[in-house]
């Protein structure tokens, strides 16, 4: 089965139509919290006295909560000897001595009243009559005992912006806060204060606040009596679902290059209609999740947003390709590292996941990739591997094999007013250059100023064994260096290395006039050892000059997919299906395609 078919199927289905939801948060600012509770310490202040024995006492981290940065944590079901809090369900176990993965759990309880400030009065024991002395019988003062509203406090490492706070409380059990106050501040300086009420266990605290680098978050009141406060997770922002009753237009186009000799980028554009008094916070990066009928069409990111009205906004995003177009990768020269690994580095940093198929994880990598981003680098590995990549149906990238067997097929009956043929410009051979680098002796100047501070130097070829003089030489690859100086002439220097380029080339041997040879020489992972494999793979795609595209019902096809299609005209042909422009019904998908023969 195609890897892609098994995700749809497990996918759990609904007949909820079109659905966009859109992560309105602002980006990486949960990776970027550090949710704690402080014990203040003592400072001088107006009222307080020198005393014998009285010190300033220094605030403190009593303790850290890290699970809260998690999106996936539910409360485990510790039980707590609490009233009427662990069912006899089966659901609940004993609190282990080193619980984890629970978020944050306050040391204080609400008392009968459910209020979490509370004294405690504990009666003394007098001499009274009808009491007769005893042998561990003493008399024991009565005493009170304070319980103050907790607080949890979350710093950030840099400032955020948001539409407010999303907090999740105990959803197993059902309990949460019914009132509550929450302070953004700005180095130290108080921006909002608002307070809140709670009436379920998931809460959202509507308040816009721009460029805040520290929330504290006041705990008042329980739902229930002789509970703790539970928190389990925080968002900040909302996640808000758009259905097809609110979305005026919605465009989406998807595609694949069967030998990725490129790789697109997916896109969706949309304009929704809603009367929410929730300001929006269009940031880039925001994530938007495409469905229909609870199957994942394809995951994007937010360019652009605009209001257009009172009611209307418009948003442009791209998928996970788009992104990684926007970030560089150092790349080098490549002697054998695996795939994996390399692919890997190349994801690292970036909040949404990839899956490398096990047939393509092993394979060395040998030659080069310059100095560029991130989707380029992975072009130059998919096309040198025969992979393809696609980030559709997918909560992140797909990288698997280019598919050859038939695993579907568009009927008669799927097609709307037939299929056209499209032939393009015949190959009639390939000029695949296959390319060495090896190590000189060679040596070549690559930077050469006063400087003062740090600077980035880029190679426009690849050096090795690099030597500083008058600077610091901080780190480098293969394709660049960052150096450092005092104010004095930096000069940089390193070993070249030797680019040697073969050439092969494959013709359609029965075409002796009119010859189209189509040049590969960028290729720069393409060596003598895959070479051959790859100037068959890029033959045989090019040999395929028909491509077949209309207006299908699209059921369960996906892009990537080899499938047959009846033309009516022309039988039955084979292909790839290379692009989707989707056309959303109100139970099906109406869907343009293009299939690669």
């Amino acid at each position: 089965m195609f890897l892609k078919q098994s995700i749809l199927s497990d996918a759990v289905q609904n007949t909820e139509g079109l659905k966009i939801v859109y992560d309105d948060v602002a980006p990486y600012a949960k990776e970027h919290s550090s949710p704690q509770v402080i014990d203040p310490g003592l400072r001088p202040h107006k009222g307080l006295y020198p005393g014998k024995g009285l010190y300033p006492r220094k605030t403190k981290v009593r303790q850290e909560f890290p699970d809260l940065r998690r999106d996936d944590l539910t409360y485990p079901g510790y039980a707590l000897c609490l009233p009427r809090f662990a069912l006899m369900n089966g659901k609940y176990v004993n609190f282990p001595d080193n619980a984890a993965d629970y978020g944050y759990i306050s040391d204080e309880i609400s008392g009968a009243d459910c209020q979490l400030a509370r004294t405690v009065r504990t009666v003394g024991l007098r001499p009274h009559a009808g009491l007769h002395p005893g042998v561990f019988l003493f008399p024991r003062s009565t005493t009170e005992e304070t319980t103050s509203n907790p607080e949890l406090t979350i710093l950030f490492s840099q400032k955020f912006t948001s539409v407010g706070v999303l907090l999740t409380f105990n959803m197993m059990s059902g309990d949460y806060c019914t009132r509550l106050r929450v302070k953004w501040y700005s180095d130290g300086e108080l921006l909002s204060d608002m307070e809140f009420r709670p009436d379920s266990v998931r809460y959202f605290c509507n308040n816009y606040v721009r460029l805040y680098d520290k929330i504290v978050i006041t705990f008042y009141e329980t739902s229930r009596p002789w509970r703790p406060v539970f928190i389990t997770r925080i968002d900040y922002g909302i996640y808000r679902d758009f259905f097809a009753d609110e979305l005026l237009t919605t465009s989406c186009l998807q595609e694949v290059n069967a030998i990725s000799e490129n790789i697109s980028f997916n896109t969706l554009n949309f304009t929704v209609r809603t009367e929410t008094n929730i300001p929006f916070d269009f940031q880039k990066k925001q994530k938007l999740a495409l469905y229909f009928n609870g199957q994942r069409i394809g995951n994007f990111y937010l360019k652009n947003g605009a209001r257009k009205n009172r009611t209307d906004y418009q948003m442009d995003s791209h998928d996970a390709i788009g992104v990684l177009d926007g970030n560089e990768f150092p790349g080098g020269v490549y002697t054998g590292q695996l795939t994996r690994d390399v692919i890997d580095q190349i994801f690292e940093g970036e909040d949404f996941n990839y899956l490398l198929d096990d047939s393509l994880a092993d394979i060395p990598l040998i030659g080069y990739i310059p100095y560029t981003t991130k989707r380029n680098a992975l072009v130059q590995i998919a096309f040198s591997i025969g992979a393809v990549v696609d980030t559709s149906n997918y909560d992140g990238v797909l990288i698997y094999p280019q598919q050859t067997e038939v695993t579907g097929e568009f009927s008669e009956v799927d097609t709307y007013d037939g299929v056209t043929m499209e032939h393009s410009d015949v190959v009639t051979g390939i000029r695949l250059m296959a390319h060495t680098y090896q190590q000189s002796e060679d040596t070549e100047e690559l930077y050469n100023d006063t400087l003062s501070g740090t600077a980035e130097v880029i190679f426009s070829d690849p050096h090795y064994d690099l030597t500083i003089t008058g600077g610091t030489l901080v780190r480098s690859g293969d394709n660049y260096a960052v150096i450092s100086g005092t104010g004095s002439a930096v000069v940089l220097t390193g070993k070249k290395y030797i680019h040697m380029t073969t050439a092969l080339l494959k013709e359609n041997p029965t075409i002796v006039f009119n010859r189209n040879i189509k040049e590969v020489s960028d290729a720069t992972l393409v060596h003598p050892g895959n070479a051959p494999a790859v100037l068959e793979r890029v033959y045989e795609y090019y040999q395929r000059a028909e491509n077949v595209t209309g207006d299908v019902l699209l059921t369960d096809k996906t892009l990537g997919q080899v499938v047959g299609i009846d033309t009516g005209y022309d039988g039955l042909r084979e292909g790839t299906i290379e692009s989707i422009s989707y056309q959303f019904g109100i139970r099906e998908i109406k869907a343009e395609v293009i299939i690669h023969e």
